[in-house]
């Protein structure tokens, strides 16, 4: 199941998710979940200074967390270099995405997940 969280977010603004599972389950039976494999982060038409930033937190309980990773904003599009995070085993229950702007004026952001 693919999921878009995100779709043409104005750039110029920052943008938090809520806490998403790594599982998701659409009911209470454990054979009909799925977990995350991959997350995919694009931006297009970036204006300003290219110096944003997408942080990647995780938490096991959604009150403490750690950063696992950033990725800097360093280009106007990565339409055809988009940004694919592997999400095999994961060893957290949740994950959250933030995006700061740190000086971009324009652009559209999205990202999807994909849970097998």
């Amino acid at each position: 199941m693919l999921f878009e969280i995100l779709k043409n977010w104005d750039m110029s603004r920052r943008w938090e998710s809520s806490w998403l599972p790594f599982r998701y389950s659409e009911s209470d039976s454990v054979w009909s979940s799925a977990d995350a494999s991959s997350l995919e982060l694009v931006w297009q038409n970036v204006g300003g200074n290219l110096n944003g930033k997408i942080y990647l937190y995780v938490s096991n309980n959604q009150k403490t967390y750690k950063l696992l990773k950033s990725f800097d904003i360093t280009s106007v599009s990565n339409v055809t270099d988009s940004l694919f995070l592997s999400m095999y085993y994961p060893s957290f229950e949740f994950f959250k995405i933030v995006f700061e702007p740190y000086g971009i004026t324009s652009g559209q952001l999205d990202v999807g997940i994909l849970y097998n």
